[in-house]
């Protein structure tokens, strides 16, 4: 079989640009949304405000989940947050995990591709960070303030230590930084999808060799006196009970998830048919981690994160090897689909600012009534040179096996930001608690004694109003000699509330159908 390997779809500095792009466009720039967004930086907030460094509680309330991220938004929070909001310097720490990730993958996929001799050792590959940034599944939860992010980084980091390993003993190191920062991301559960790859030794001589087996053995004492030190101070999550969880669900998920990884990966299973070997750690990874998905996860999003790695290495082995025609079919899905994206994205903004044409004006209009605000200069200018880019793009691409896959990537990204430049205003206007807290807070303000109690709200309403109003939700018997109460109920249905309580307010976000919030004060 031949080994030669074309060339790189895009070059390192293109490839940085892109990621760096990726990474930071619509991550800045919006007010705390429900719910992941929401309930993460709540936390990071009342650790940097509060110092509850140690155990994370949310708006008073204690909150069992491991600490790395909550750490690095915090502490990333309180330098940067007078720039520009806590909020938006705390969502760095999801960039910068992302950063580590793709970085980490890259070098993973590269010592892959070394062993195969495809690629010379230490290089990094550009291509599995172009497949991993195409995930749509990826795309929201990189965005948003996500500890899950740091779960991946590490999971990266263990496959860029183990694919080092066969040659290198230093991979242990790299494995053991990777399984402790998995662990401190996500607790004992998160490091589940990474255990099939423990077979690695039984099922391949490569990594068993004297080399591997000392990179073993430093990884298993480093992580277990490093992680057990760490214990010794913070409540890491253990391992949950499980139950099935297979369903049609799972799989309805990967069909759009994993796009245009899922696809691609298939190619390396034919091409190393005979040669399992040569694609071992990827097919092993996606293996062990598709059982634990099918078997003991929800059909969940987050849920489904750690299967993009894997997925994502054994497919950067076949992708610039595709057949012409599989490449022609994914470069016209990829182009048509975001092109497509991109005009209807116009479209309904044209129909936002004239009202024409009148069924988009008013399917947006119904989602967020009483927007009244415009799009920046700024904002419409990048808007026209993410689209001017995506046009070039597309038409001057010289043809390639890779060309499908690069062309997907910067789809992801320049549909992404044509979003964040034109539609993140919108959006904010609609989901952002910060004007419905503030008039609670403006309500209360003449009370210096103000107590406040609730009913039926959760942990969002409970972290934006300590985050946007200084409100400290009270709770148990300190709720009960509050003076103020704040009621979730539907809609038109005014709450039934005890003698002596009187509606002083009443409101909720313009696009929240589902919940109104009632003030009483007695």
């Amino acid at each position: 079989m031949q080994n030669n390997q074309p060339a790189h779809p895009v070059s390192l500095r293109l490839l940085c640009l892109l990621c760096a792009v990726y990474l930071l466009a619509g991550l800045l720039d919006h007010s705390l949304w429900r719910y992941e967004d929401a309930v993460h930086l709540g936390v990071a907030w009342d650790m940097a405000e509060r110092n509850h460094w140690l155990m994370p509680q949310i708006a008073g309330i204690d909150w069992h989940a491991a600490p790395l991220w909550y750490w690095l938004a915090a502490i990333l929070g309180k330098v940067f947050g007078p720039l520009f909001g806590f909020h938006n310097a705390a969502r760095l720490a999801t960039a910068l995990f992302g950063a580590i990730t793709l970085f980490a993958l890259g070098h993973a996929s590269g010592r892959i591709l070394a062993s195969q001799r495809i690629m010379a050792a230490n290089r990094f590959d550009a291509a599995a960070p172009l497949l991993l940034i195409g995930a749509p599944g990826l795309l929201l939860p990189m965005h948003d303030a996500q500890p899950m992010i740091a779960v991946l980084a590490g999971h990266a980091i263990a496959y860029w230590g183990l694919a080092a390993l066969p040659q290198r003993r230093t991979g242990g190191f790299l494995l053991a930084l990777g399984l402790i920062v998995t662990t401190l991301s996500g607790g004992f559960n998160a490091l589940l999808p990474l255990v099939a790859l423990l077979l690695m030794p039984l099922l391949f001589a490569p990594w068993r060799n004297i080399v591997a087996l000392q990179g073993w053995l430093i990884a298993a004492a480093l992580a277990m006196a490093v992680i057990a030190a760490i214990g010794q101070f913070v409540t890491l999550p253990g391992l949950a009970p499980f139950a099935p969880q297979s369903s049609l669900n799972h799989l309805e998920l990967l069909t759009w998830y994993a796009w245009p990884a899922m696809p691609v990966a298939l190619w390396p299973l034919w091409l190393f048919r005979r040669q399992l070997g040569q694609i071992a750690l990827p097919l092993v990874g996606c293996i062990g981690a598709l059982i634990w998905f099918f078997l003991f996860s929800a059909p969940h999003n987050l849920q489904a994160l750690p299967l993009l790695l894997p997925l994502t290495l054994l497919a950067s082995t076949g992708a610039g090897r595709l057949r012409r025609g599989a490449a022609n079919a994914l470069d016209w899905f990829g182009m048509m689909t975001f092109s497509l994206i991109g005009i209807l994205s116009w479209l309904f903004e044209a129909a936002l600012l004239t009202g024409t044409p009148p069924k988009m004006y008013k399917s947006v209009i119904r989602l967020i009534p009483g927007y009244a605000d415009t799009p920046s200069l700024i904002a419409w200018g990048g808007a026209i040179v993410i689209s001017i880019l995506w046009l070039l793009i597309i038409f001057n691409t010289r043809r390639s096996p890779w060309r499908g896959t690069t062309h997907w990537a910067c789809g992801v990204v320049l549909v992404w930001c044509l979003f964040a430049a034109l539609w993140i205003p919108v959006v904010d206007y609609g989901k952002s608690y910060a004007p419905m807290t503030h008039e609670i807070a403006q309500q209360m303000s003449s009370d210096k004694n103000a107590c406040l109690a609730s009913r039926k709200l959760d942990l969002v309403e409970r972290a934006a109003l300590d985050y946007h109003a200084g409100i400290l939700v009270r709770r148990n018997d300190e709720a009960k000699a509050c003076n103020w109460l704040l009621i979730v109920n539907e809609p038109n249905k005014t709450p039934v509330v005890e003698d002596g309580w009187k509606l002083v307010w009443d409101g909720a976000r313009p696009s929240d159908r589902s919940d109104r919030y009632y003030l009483y004060k007695r």
